[in-house]
């Protein structure tokens, strides 16, 4: 689990955000422990927010995405599991365990929540704005709803205050087109079956 956090991050950090068609990002298999571990590219989530730099310091660094999202599929000592990690940005810091605290509203209306395995939170000096990582474990049936129904909106309840990014219709059908790649790299290697 640290390992797939530890890549969440770099992930989020390292590859920009598009609304292109979806591209796996990684895909390697462990020749020692047979580890497999494939994610996709991250995607832009919610709006674009301003950072926290007074007008002198922007250097061109006024607003910044309120998210990012990466879909993921690992399989560790036979524990097969998919993966939401969200990247997001927040003005403060905010105190956050583990647990059932991020939720999923779907566009039908159905609101589904996720277990957080949330990363230790970093201040980013050049947008002066804290970076959180959530690592959510998404159960086969919340990865079917996701690959079925568009997600609409994205709660995060962190201990004194909540969180909704609020995805545009591009965004939604992102995020699903993400699910959907994993799934189909999953079912090209007959790990999944459609």
């Amino acid at each position: 689990m640290k390992n797939l956090l530890a890549l969440s991050f770099l992930l989020l950090v390292s590859l920009p955000g598009a609304f292109s068609q979806c591209q796996i990002a990684l895909d390697t298999l462990d020749a020692f422990d047979t580890t497999r571990i494939i994610a996709t590219k991250p995607i832009n989530i919610g709006f674009l927010v301003a950072t926290g730099n007074v007008e002198e310091d922007l250097q061109g660094k006024e607003t910044v995405e309120q998210g990012k999202a990466i879909f993921s599929f690992a399989n560790e000592n036979n524990i097969r599991s998919f993966f939401l990690t969200l990247g997001v940005v927040e003005r403060k810091f905010y105190m956050i365990e583990p647990d059932y605290n991020v939720f999923l509203m779907f566009t039908d209306g159905n609101i589904l929540k996720l277990l957080n395995v949330p990363d230790q939170p970093e201040f980013d000096r050049k947008i002066l704005m804290w970076r959180y990582v959530h690592t959510c474990v998404v159960p086969v049936e919340i990865f079917q709803m996701m690959k079925n129904t568009e997600v609409e909106q994205i709660r995060i309840v962190y201990k004194d205050f909540k969180q909704t990014i609020v995805l545009e219709p591009k965004q939604q059908k992102a995020l699903q087109n993400l699910v959907r790649c994993v799934e189909e790299r999953l079912a090209r290697d007959e790990i999944l079956k459609p």
